[in-house]
C-alpha cells in the first residue's frame, strides 16, 4: 500500500480488527453522548480508485444526514496478496448541541481485492433484513458479478464517468437478464436531468405546439465537458417517446413511424451542469430549454410562427449526494431508462 494512501485513511476513524468489527460498534455506541442510532438501510459505496476515500467519506456523512443507514465504505484495490482492513465511525446530527441521531460508517480497504472478499467480507457485516443499496463507482469491472448484484436491492451508476461505454451498458444489460438480479438500477447521468426533462415536456403543453412533434427535424443538444453521454441519454428518450428507429448513417438520425427524418447533434460546451441546453425545431417552430451555469430555474422558449412564450421553471440538483438523496427519498421506478438503454447502445456504437 502506499504512503499517500496510508495517510488518507486516518479520515475513516478507528481501525479495528476485522474478527472485532460488531463488537467495536457496540463499543462505539456506548461511548459519547449518543442517544440514538438510526438505520433503515445499507448504503454501500464501492469503488476501486485509491483517491476515493476522502471524497467518498465526505459524500456518505451528506447522504446519512438525510438518510438514517448503515454507511459501508469499498476500496477494492486488485493485485497483490489479499488483505483485508476495517474501519468504523459514526456520522451523527446535532439538536440542542448534543448528538441526537447518528449512522454508523464501515470502510474496508481489500488488498487484492477480488467479489469472495467483497461478499464474504464485506456483506457478512450488512445490518440484516434492512435492503441495499450500492453506489458502484467507475467501470463495471470484473468485480460486477452475479455474487455482488445477486444481494443488491438498488444500485447508483454514473454512466458519464464510464471509459468504455458500450462495453459497460453490454455488462449492465446482460446483469438486468439474469434470474438472480432484483435490484433497481439508477443512472446518475439520468437523474441529473429530470427537471430538464420536465421543462422539455412542458413545451408541447398545448395542441399547437404538439402538433410540431409530427414535423420535428433537428434535435440540437449542448452538455458540458465530460458529459456526453448525459446528452445520447436526452436524445434516445426523445427518440422513445417519438418510437423512432434509428437510421444507420453519419452522425444520429431517428426516424419516426410516418417517416419523418430527425437529424440529432450534440455540442460540448466546458464546464458547468451536465445539460445546458437543447433546441428543437421545425420547419415552423423553435422550442429550446437552457441553463446557466449555476442557476437554480431552466429557461424555456416556445416560438411557434410569430407566436412566442417564455418561462422559468425549476433546475435539477447538481451535487451527486443531493441527487442521491432525493432519489432514495422517492424511491419510485424508473423503467423508462431501461427502455433507452438499446437504443442509447445503438447511439454510442
Amino acid at each position: 500500500m502506499s504512503a499517500t494512501l496510508e495517510d488518507s485513511l486516518a479520515i475513516l476513524g478507528q481501525e479495528v480488527p476485522l474478527g472485532l468489527v460488531d463488537k467495536s460498534l457496540k463499543e462505539l455506541w456506548g461511548q459519547d453522548e449518543v442517544r440514538t442510532r438510526a438505520s433503515l438501510m445499507n448504503f454501500a459505496i464501492y469503488s476501486e480508485d485509491p483517491a476515493s476515500i476522502a471524497p467518498n467519506t465526505r459524500l456518505l456523512e451528506e447522504i446519512t444526514s438525510e438518510h438514517a443507514c448503515r454507511g459501508m465504505l469499498l476500496l477494492a484495490l486488485p493485485g497483490g496478496e489479499p488483505q483485508a482492513r476495517a474501519w468504523i465511525t459514526a456520522h451523527c446530527q446535532l439538536h440542542d448541541g448534543h448528538k441526537s441521531v447518528c449512522s454508523e460508517q464501515i470502510s474496508f480497504v481489500l488488498e487484492g481485492g477480488t467479489m469472495n472478499q467483497v461478499r464474504n467480507i464485506v456483506f457478512a457485516h450488512l445490518d440484516s433484513d434492512l435492503p441495499l443499496i450500492c453506489w458502484w463507482q467507475g467501470d463495471l469491472s470484473a468485480n460486477f458479478s452475479e455474487r455482488f448484484y445477486s444481494v443488491m436491492d438498488m444500485l447508483f451508476i454514473d454512466s458519464s464517468n464510464w471509459k468504455n461505454s458500450a462495453h459497460n451498458f453490454a455488462v449492465l444489460e446482460n446483469a438486468l437478464g439474469q434470474s438472480t438480479a432484483r435490484f433497481t438500477v439508477y443512472d446518475l447521468s439520468w437523474l441529473r436531468s429530470h427537471l430538464f426533462r420536465t421543462a422539455l415536456a412542458s413545451c408541447f403543453s398545448n395542441a399547437t405546439a404538439l402538433e410540431e412533434l409530427r414535423h420535428l427535424q433537428f434535435v440540437e443538444i449542448t452538455h458540458s465537458s465530460g458529459h456526453r453521454i448525459a446528452g445520447l441519454l436526452i436524445a434516445a428518450w426523445i427518440g422513445v417517446r417519438l418510437k423512432c428507429k434509428q437510421e444507420p448513417s453519419v452522425g444520429i438520425k431517428l426516424v419516426t413511424p410516418e417517416g419523418t427524418a430527425i437529424s440529432v447533434s450534440l455540442r460540448e460546451c466546458g464546464e458547468g451542469e451536465a445539460l445546458q441546453r437543447i433546441e428543437l425545431r421545425s420547419a415552423n417552430a423553435a422550442l429550446t430549454v437552457s441553463r446557466d451555469c449555476g442557476a437554480a430555474y431552466v429557461c424555456t422558449r416556445v416560438q411557434i410562427g410569430g407566436h412566442r412564450h417564455d418561462q422559468m421553471l425549476p433546475a435539477d440538483l447538481v451535487t451527486d449526494s443531493a441527487v442521491i438523496s432525493e432519489q432514495l427519498s422517492r424511491l419510485g421506478g424508473q423503467s423508462l431508462y431501461l427502455q433507452m438503454v438499446p437504443m442509447l447502445r445503438g447511439m454510442i456504437e
